[in-house]
């Protein structure tokens, strides 16, 4: 005999199930709920990732300019300097200061763009391989063992389409790799005894074509797989697009120059005024325009194995995993049967009459509320509920 429905009403929680209160669970919101940033204060002293040590030479060398030139301004024997009238004024600094800044700005900002485009391309790639495998697996039924096998065979090319589109943009060719070769050896093009495709296109695209083959055998759903597989043939291309279009030469080389420039004057301009200090604050400001200039020529190429890239093969692992998830299903067109009816806070089936008599006693207690003068609107939804059963 099943077991009867436990109906909740305002104020109530089930009871005999393993349902949460409401209430606990905003409790542990505060305990759970967690900033993905695991940055600290301790990170100061850390030099992974950073672009300190890539820096702090050529800041040494700003240094030890700036220390000449205290020398020839301060030492009576040899300052030569202090006779040419070096400028008292701090106006100058203030102008080319702003135009620096100006310049790394922009630079920056120009390579994190890259580096986001990079990111939001790989999570259309995510959402489509996710949205292709839907299709393949649930809706396609095979009706031979050979429809099975090609069915797996598509789920595989999924798989290795990720893989192929990170080694494309490393520069990696061929499809000898192991997160790569061993989905694709099905197709004759990439066995296990061959090398290199003689195609002539690049992996991830003729990944798509045989893709596309498979999915024209079913009409009934090949408009919308299509589509899925155009969206992945147009992220190949952006990600290609952000990969071979660097920033202007011109602009970067005029970016280093400048910089030197204003860094190797910039203790003539304060020598006057902070004397032996000029040494520290050269060497500090040295350090953080190279690094940012640094910074920028770190993420404009995200797709390499930098700690400041994209962490690709962890993209390509996720998605993997969840297909590989997807095709545990033996059956998947077996789930719905499964499942209970509506109303059901817990885990046993139940039959309409069970259904409607606590459903019924569900609206009298919302007659009692209104007698009291208290209703809700889900008690109004399940007086229309009651009403649908009982015709």
């Amino acid at each position: 005999m099943s077991q009867p429905v436990q109906v909740v009403v305002s104020g109530a929680t089930p009871t005999g199930t393993h349902w949460d209160p409401v209430r606990r669970a905003f409790q542990r919101l505060g305990h759970n709920v967690k900033n993905t940033n695991t940055d600290t204060w301790s990170d100061v002293l850390r030099l992974s990732s950073s672009v300190m040590p890539k820096v702090l030479v050529p800041a040494l060398g700003i240094a030890a300019w700036a220390a000449l030139v205290a020398v020839f301004h301060i030492v009576k024997e040899v300052n030569f300097l202090k006779t040419l009238g070096l400028p008292n004024s701090m106006i100058l600094i203030s102008v080319l200061g702003t135009a620096m800044g100006l310049l790394l700005v922009f630079r920056v900002n120009t390579a994190y763009d890259r580096f986001w485009e990079g990111r939001k391309v790989w999570s259309i790639v995510h959402f489509q391989c996710r949205n292709l495998a839907r299709f393949i697996w649930v809706y396609v039924q095979p009706k031979s063992v050979e429809e099975a096998q090609q069915q797996k065979g598509a789920m595989n090319l999924l798989i290795a389409f990720p893989a192929a589109l990170k080694h494309a943009l490393r520069e990696e060719p061929g499809h000898r790799w192991a997160d790569l070769g061993p989905y694709v050896q099905h197709i004759k093009d990439f066995g296990a005894d061959v090398h290199r495709s003689t195609s002539g296109l690049i992996i991830p695209i003729e990944v798509l074509v045989h893709l596309q083959s498979y999915v024209n055998r079913y009409p009934a759903y090949q408009f919308p797989a299509s589509n899925g597989i155009a969206a992945l043939a147009d992220a190949v291309s952006n990600l290609q697009r952000v990969r071979t279009t660097p920033i202007p030469a011109a602009y970067t080389l005029h970016l280093k120059q400048t910089l030197i420039v204003y860094l190797l004057s910039l203790p003539f301009q304060i020598v006057v005024q902070l004397q032996w200090f000029t040494i520290p604050v050269t060497f500090f400001s040295a350090l953080i325009m190279l690094g940012i200039e640094v910074i920028g020529g770190e993420i404009e190429n995200p797709f390499g194995f930098d700690s400041n890239d994209l962490p690709q093969d962890d993209y390509c692992d996720a998605i993997a995993h969840e297909i590989s998830q997807i095709m545990a299903a033996d059956d998947p067109t077996a789930d719905a049967f499964g499942w209970i009816q509506p109303f059901s806070l817990n885990n046993n089936k139940v039959d309409s009459e069970s259904l409607k008599v606590h459903m019924q006693a569900a609206l009298e207690a919302s007659v009692r509320r209104k007698e009291t003068g208290q209703h809700h609107w889900v008690e109004s939804l399940m007086g229309k509920i009651v009403s649908v059963i009982q015709s």
